[in-house]
Protein backbone atom coordinates (compact mmCIF):
# COMPACT_ATOMS: atom_id res chain seq x y z
CA UNK A 1 0.00 0.00 0.00
CA UNK A 2 2.85 2.33 0.85
CA UNK A 3 4.40 1.68 -2.58
CA UNK A 4 1.11 2.59 -4.29
CA UNK A 5 0.88 5.89 -2.38
CA UNK A 6 4.50 6.73 -3.28
CA UNK A 7 3.88 5.81 -6.92
CA UNK A 8 0.69 7.92 -7.10
CA UNK A 9 2.49 10.86 -5.50
CA UNK A 10 5.34 10.53 -7.98
CA UNK A 11 2.94 10.37 -10.95
CA UNK A 12 0.98 13.38 -9.71
CA UNK A 13 4.14 15.46 -9.32
CA UNK A 14 5.41 14.38 -12.73
CA UNK A 15 2.11 15.35 -14.38
CA UNK A 16 2.08 18.67 -12.49
CA UNK A 17 5.56 19.53 -13.78
CA UNK A 18 5.22 18.16 -17.34
CA UNK A 19 1.78 19.38 -18.41
CA UNK A 20 2.70 23.12 -18.47
CA UNK A 21 5.82 22.32 -20.52
CA UNK A 22 3.76 20.26 -22.98
CA UNK A 23 1.13 23.03 -23.22
CA UNK A 24 3.83 25.46 -24.43
CA UNK A 25 4.33 23.20 -27.46
CA UNK A 26 0.63 23.17 -28.36
CA UNK A 27 -0.48 26.03 -30.64
CA UNK A 28 -3.06 28.51 -29.34
CA UNK A 29 -4.42 28.73 -32.91
CA UNK A 30 -3.50 27.09 -36.22
CA UNK A 31 -4.35 28.12 -39.78
CA UNK A 32 -3.96 25.83 -42.79
CA UNK A 33 -5.40 27.19 -46.02
CA UNK A 34 -6.66 24.03 -47.70
CA UNK A 35 -10.01 25.54 -48.80
CA UNK A 36 -10.72 28.39 -51.21
CA UNK A 37 -12.12 30.55 -48.41
CA UNK A 38 -10.25 30.82 -45.14
CA UNK A 39 -10.97 31.82 -41.54
CA UNK A 40 -12.64 35.17 -40.87
CA UNK A 41 -9.56 36.03 -38.80
CA UNK A 42 -7.82 36.85 -42.11
CA UNK A 43 -8.46 39.67 -44.57
CA UNK A 44 -8.56 39.05 -47.48
CA UNK A 45 -9.72 35.44 -47.26
CA UNK A 46 -8.59 34.04 -50.60
CA UNK A 47 -6.35 31.02 -51.15
CA UNK A 48 -4.30 29.97 -54.18
CA UNK A 49 -3.29 26.48 -55.40
CA UNK A 50 0.41 25.72 -55.01
CA UNK A 51 1.34 22.19 -56.03
CA UNK A 52 -1.24 19.84 -54.41
CA UNK A 53 -2.03 22.30 -51.59
CA UNK A 54 -3.54 25.73 -51.21
CA UNK A 55 -1.94 28.74 -49.52
CA UNK A 56 -3.16 32.17 -48.43
CA UNK A 57 -2.40 34.46 -51.35
CA UNK A 58 -1.17 35.35 -53.92
CA UNK A 59 -0.10 38.89 -53.02
CA UNK A 60 1.68 41.64 -54.96
CA UNK A 61 1.62 45.31 -53.93
CA UNK A 62 2.33 46.53 -57.49
CA UNK A 63 -0.28 44.51 -59.39
CA UNK A 64 -3.94 45.55 -59.07
CA UNK A 65 -5.13 41.99 -59.81
CA UNK A 66 -3.78 40.88 -56.44
CA UNK A 67 -4.14 42.11 -52.88
CA UNK A 68 -1.12 43.95 -51.55
CA UNK A 69 -1.25 42.52 -48.03
CA UNK A 70 -3.12 40.35 -45.58
CA UNK A 71 -4.15 41.17 -42.02
CA UNK A 72 -4.60 38.62 -39.25
CA UNK A 73 -6.83 39.56 -36.31
CA UNK A 74 -5.91 37.53 -33.23
CA UNK A 75 -8.50 37.53 -30.44
CA UNK A 76 -8.88 36.01 -26.96
CA UNK A 77 -5.23 36.47 -25.99
CA UNK A 78 -4.84 36.13 -22.19
CA UNK A 79 -3.65 39.23 -20.33
CA UNK A 80 0.11 39.79 -20.13
CA UNK A 81 0.76 37.18 -22.86
CA UNK A 82 2.98 37.60 -25.87
CA UNK A 83 2.41 35.51 -29.00
CA UNK A 84 4.99 33.58 -31.03
CA UNK A 85 3.97 33.24 -34.68
CA UNK A 86 5.44 30.54 -36.94
CA UNK A 87 4.54 30.22 -40.62
CA UNK A 88 5.75 29.04 -44.00
CA UNK A 89 6.55 31.90 -46.35
CA UNK A 90 6.22 31.13 -50.06
CA UNK A 91 8.20 33.37 -52.43
CA UNK A 92 6.98 33.09 -56.03
CA UNK A 93 9.19 34.42 -58.81
CA UNK A 94 12.46 36.29 -58.77
CA UNK A 95 12.63 38.21 -55.47
CA UNK A 96 15.70 40.46 -55.37
CA UNK A 97 18.06 40.61 -52.38
CA UNK A 98 19.93 43.93 -52.17
CA UNK A 99 20.71 46.50 -54.87
CA UNK A 100 18.48 49.07 -56.59
CA UNK A 101 15.66 46.60 -57.17
CA UNK A 102 15.73 45.11 -53.65
CA UNK A 103 12.47 43.66 -52.39
CA UNK A 104 11.40 43.33 -48.76
CA UNK A 105 8.83 41.51 -46.68
CA UNK A 106 7.54 43.19 -43.51
CA UNK A 107 5.28 42.05 -40.70
CA UNK A 108 3.94 44.78 -38.42
CA UNK A 109 1.10 45.53 -36.05
CA UNK A 110 -1.80 47.65 -37.28
CA UNK A 111 -0.24 50.45 -35.18
CA UNK A 112 2.94 50.27 -37.26
CA UNK A 113 5.34 48.45 -34.93
CA UNK A 114 7.66 46.33 -37.08
CA UNK A 115 7.80 42.71 -35.91
CA UNK A 116 9.80 41.15 -38.77
CA UNK A 117 11.64 42.46 -41.82
CA UNK A 118 13.20 40.18 -44.44
CA UNK A 119 15.54 41.57 -47.12
CA UNK A 120 17.46 38.42 -48.10
CA UNK A 121 15.57 35.75 -50.02
CA UNK A 122 16.25 32.16 -51.13
CA UNK A 123 15.19 32.96 -54.72
CA UNK A 124 18.20 32.12 -56.86
CA UNK A 125 18.33 32.02 -60.65
CA UNK A 126 21.12 30.78 -62.87
CA UNK A 127 22.44 33.77 -64.89
CA UNK A 128 19.37 35.77 -63.78
CA UNK A 129 17.15 33.60 -65.99
CA UNK A 130 13.60 33.00 -64.62
CA UNK A 131 13.57 29.69 -66.48
CA UNK A 132 16.62 28.40 -64.57
CA UNK A 133 15.77 28.51 -60.84
CA UNK A 134 18.22 27.11 -58.28
CA UNK A 135 17.07 25.10 -55.20
CA UNK A 136 13.40 25.99 -55.68
CA UNK A 137 10.57 23.90 -54.19
CA UNK A 138 8.60 23.64 -57.43
CA UNK A 139 6.73 25.60 -60.08
CA UNK A 140 3.33 27.29 -59.91
CA UNK A 141 1.24 28.77 -62.71
CA UNK A 142 0.67 32.51 -62.31
CA UNK A 143 -1.25 33.93 -65.24
CA UNK A 144 0.15 32.47 -68.44
CA UNK A 145 3.55 31.47 -67.04
CA UNK A 146 4.89 28.95 -64.61
CA UNK A 147 7.10 30.54 -61.98
CA UNK A 148 9.50 28.97 -59.54
CA UNK A 149 8.68 29.17 -55.85
CA UNK A 150 10.74 28.79 -52.70
CA UNK A 151 9.50 28.15 -49.15
CA UNK A 152 11.05 29.39 -45.93
CA UNK A 153 9.94 28.90 -42.31
CA UNK A 154 9.68 32.24 -40.50
CA UNK A 155 9.06 33.15 -36.85
CA UNK A 156 8.38 36.37 -34.97
CA UNK A 157 7.00 37.44 -31.59
CA UNK A 158 4.18 39.87 -30.85
CA UNK A 159 5.05 41.51 -27.50
CA UNK A 160 2.30 41.82 -24.88
CA UNK A 161 2.64 45.63 -25.11
CA UNK A 162 1.14 45.47 -28.64
CA UNK A 163 -1.94 43.51 -27.52
CA UNK A 164 -4.94 45.62 -26.49
CA UNK A 165 -7.75 43.98 -24.49
CA UNK A 166 -6.80 40.54 -25.79
CA UNK A 167 -6.76 41.56 -29.47
CA UNK A 168 -4.04 42.45 -31.98
CA UNK A 169 -4.07 42.99 -35.75
CA UNK A 170 -0.97 41.86 -37.63
CA UNK A 171 -0.20 43.04 -41.18
CA UNK A 172 1.88 40.93 -43.60
CA UNK A 173 3.15 42.82 -46.66
CA UNK A 174 5.70 42.36 -49.41
CA UNK A 175 7.28 45.43 -51.01
CA UNK A 176 8.07 44.20 -54.50
CA UNK A 177 9.71 45.68 -57.58
CA UNK A 178 8.18 43.22 -60.06
CA UNK A 179 4.56 43.74 -61.09
CA UNK A 180 4.27 40.40 -62.94
CA UNK A 181 7.35 38.49 -61.82
CA UNK A 182 7.16 38.47 -58.00
CA UNK A 183 4.41 37.27 -55.68
CA UNK A 184 4.06 35.75 -52.23
CA UNK A 185 1.78 33.49 -50.24
CA UNK A 186 1.82 31.84 -46.83
CA UNK A 187 0.72 28.62 -45.15
CA UNK A 188 0.89 26.59 -41.92
CA UNK A 189 0.46 29.50 -39.51
CA UNK A 190 0.77 28.55 -35.83
CA UNK A 191 0.29 30.85 -32.85
CA UNK A 192 1.87 30.01 -29.47
CA UNK A 193 1.19 31.83 -26.20
CA UNK A 194 4.00 32.96 -23.89
CA UNK A 195 2.55 33.64 -20.47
Amino acid sequence: MKKIVVLLTFLTLTAFLCIPAMAADIPFKTYVFSKKKVSKDWSPRKSFPIKENRALGLFNDRNKRYSSQTVLTIKDIPAQSSVNVKFTMIYVGSWDSGGKLADSFVVSTAGGTELLKITEFPCLLENGDDNMPINNNGLVRVGERERAYWTQPLTFTIPSSEINEGVVKVQFRGYLTGRKTEFWAMDNVELYLNQ
